[in-house]
């Protein structure tokens, strides 16, 4: 009893200073219990504010471009307006002189063009000669134009904008066809004030921004609905998810219910919830199956150690206990050195070496190593074929001897063991068949777990195992980048190997 205290009381003191959790269950419990209580919950800003941060800012990008280009458009159309008719003045102004050229009379060209612009008030109407001499002004505000750009092209008027003072002014200026000492050429511009114009801009600009925040507020509020009306599934995926614990792994996400985008995702996520609920239930009965494993050699230790001291013994005797306690120390040995193989073996361990090295060769030495034990049970050992492999030799010779071991364990006398290896296309099979007792169905998706003993193999007493030589024949076949198959029925057991091309030389 004061042997196996020792022992748990070393190993709860190792796992305290390594930091390991003394349970699978507790270890997720507390985790799961951390993100709950929001430990290493991140400080960011949710999905759902980023949506409508998002949907505001595209709204304002396009408010903002709308009205631009309202404003643009605006404008535009008052300038066309407005030069339009400053235009429909020069035609007009034209069309007088052309009737009144015969006439001397400033006096009644004046009255002609008053006649012609008397309901256009805010218009103004020059005329000029070529010398820069005024015929006519109703008002002292001068169109700029140039003289000699005029009258290279007579007939066609050119557009200014400009601004005098604090108010900003439309004109138009044409010369017209002449240039002769019976009709001189004449500039006629005409103008308007754009003043009403930029009032009723300004007064458009101040109700469109107002219009842009009450759009924008509205856009930001239903950017928000929408948000949590389309992350709704996600939430829901969230809430189900929190409902998954150690105790909890058979839960799973409704697919049917959630939209496309989310449907591949639930279907992964169900998918990894089945390779967790069946890697944790491997561990629990891992745990029990290593509990009942170290549990036969120490209660043996511990019995004959109480059967040494309970009474005395003579030198022979003690010597006795101590070979058999010895094979126990062996045995306890065996099984802690194959967990570490297969702790490395499963978390991508690297190839101590790799050579390449022909497979039959290996073998045949396995053959002359077991030639002893099966020629007591009268077993043949045949193989046929042959390749090459590279990688670690001893890791496959292990491999090899697990399956041969377990191969002549399990066929009765006078049986039949055949190692057939051939070539197939990218990849070298190794299979190695056996005759005997066939393994059931229910019992082969669980043979290469550790610890795993169907009943056949629990009934022989005579070589007992640690349980743990298919699990670690499997990890080295993984480590070489190959897979492992079996198969049974009446007539055979057969294990199949299987390594890529990528690892043969």
């Amino acid at each position: 009893m004061i042997f196996r205290s020792n022992i748990i009381a070393l190993a709860i003191q190792w796992m305290h200073n390594n930091k390991m959790p003394l349970s699978p269950v507790t270890d997720l419990q507390n985790q799961g219990n951390d993100l709950r209580d929001g430990e290493n919950e991140p400080t960011m800003i949710s999905l759902t504010t980023r949506l409508t941060l998002l949907f505001v800012l595209v709204s304002v990008a396009i408010f903002t471009v709308l009205g631009f280009m309202i404003q643009h458009s605006l404008s535009n159309h008052f300038a066309t307006q407005d030069f339009s008719e400053l235009g429909d003045k020069i035609k007009a102004t034209v069309r007088l002189l052309e009737r009144t050229q015969r006439s001397d009379s400033a006096t009644a060209i004046a009255l002609s063009i008053e006649e012609a612009i008397v309901d256009h008030d805010s218009i103004i109407v020059r005329i000029d000669t070529a010398d820069g001499d005024n015929l006519f002004s109703i008002s002292p505000i001068t169109v700029p134009y140039n003289v000699e750009n005029l009258l290279l092209k007579p007939g066609q008027a050119e557009r200014r904008e400009w601004q005098q003072g604090e108010i900003a002014y439309r004109g138009l200026a044409m010369a017209t066809p002449g240039g002769t000492a019976g009709s001189p050429a004449l500039i006629i511009s005409t103008a308007m004030e754009t003043t009403r114009h930029a009032a009723f801009m300004d007064n458009f600009s101040s109700k469109l921004v107002g219009l842009m925040i009450v759009a924008t507020m509205l856009s930001a509020l239903l950017g928000w609905w929408v948000s949590r009306q389309g992350l709704a599934p996600l939430r829901s995926m969230g809430a189900k998810a929190k409902s998954v614990t150690a105790k909890r792994l058979d839960q799973r996400l409704a697919v049917e219910s959630l939209p496309v985008e989310l449907g591949a995702l639930a279907i992964e996520l169900n998918l990894m919830l089945d390779r967790l609920q069946e890697s944790f239930n491997r561990l629990t009965h891992f745990s029990s199956d290593i509990a009942h494993e170290l549990r036969t050699p120490i209660s043996n230790l511990v019995m004959q150690t109480q059967v040494s001291l309970a009474a005395p013994h003579t030198e022979q005797e003690l010597e006795d206990v101590l070979y058999s306690n010895l094979e126990e120390f062996e045995r306890l040995s065996r099984m802690t050195s194959d967990m570490l193989f297969l702790a490395k073996a499963e978390n991508s361990m690297k190839l101590p070496s790799s050579e390449r090295f022909k497979l039959e060769d290996e073998i045949i030495k396995l053959f002359d190593f077991y030639e002893a034990l099966a020629d007591e049970r009268s077993l043949t050992l045949r193989m046929q074929g042959g390749g090459e492999l590279a990688g670690d030799r001893i890791m496959i010779d292990r491999a090899i001897s697990n399956l041969l071991s377990n191969a002549i364990r399990h066929t009765p006398e006078n049986g039949q063991i055949d190692v057939e290896i051939e070539h197939r296309p990218d990849v070298l099979q190794v299979q190695i068949k056996n005759t005997g007792t066939p393994i059931a169905d229910s019992e082969l998706p669980y043979l290469f777990d550790r610890f795993y003993r169907c009943d056949r193999s629990r009934c022989n007493t005579d070589h007992e195992g640690t349980g743990l030589g298919l699990s670690i024949t499997r990890a080295i076949v993984k480590a070489h980048g190959g897979s492992i198959e079996v198969h049974s029925d009446k007539n055979n057991t057969c294990f199949t190997l299987i390594f890529p091309e990528q690892e043969r030389a």
